[in-house]
């Protein structure tokens, strides 16, 4: 998925598009963390979830889990990115297109 939302990062940001990448905390640390963002170099934000509270309030159950929130804050998309990473640049772009 790093790949994918770095591009999507370099493409979308300027028109609007944030992400925010959740580490579920329970199996990294907070320094193992911040060492993954600087070693790649990561151009987006990246959340160190210490106690897994946003897992739990959007109901995660498998990783990676990804979500794209609209711009009313509902979410237009969910699932696992793998599977379905060519599909999100259009609803990206349609999302997007409302700004």
């Amino acid at each position: 998925m790093l790949p994918h939302l770095v591009r999507w990062h370099e493409a979308y940001a300027k028109k609007g598009l944030v992400i925010i990448d959740v580490d579920n905390g329970k199996m990294d640390t907070l320094d193992r963390v911040k060492g993954h963002v600087e070693e790649k170099k990561l151009p987006y934000v990246v959340l160190h979830d210490d106690d897994s509270k946003n897992c739990t309030e959007y109901g995660v159950r498998g990783f990676p889990s990804a979500f794209l929130i609209g711009v009313d804050g509902k979410v237009v998309w969910e699932g696992f990115p793998g599977a379905e990473v060519e599909a999100l640049p259009a609803i990206l772009e349609a999302e997007l297109a409302k700004v």
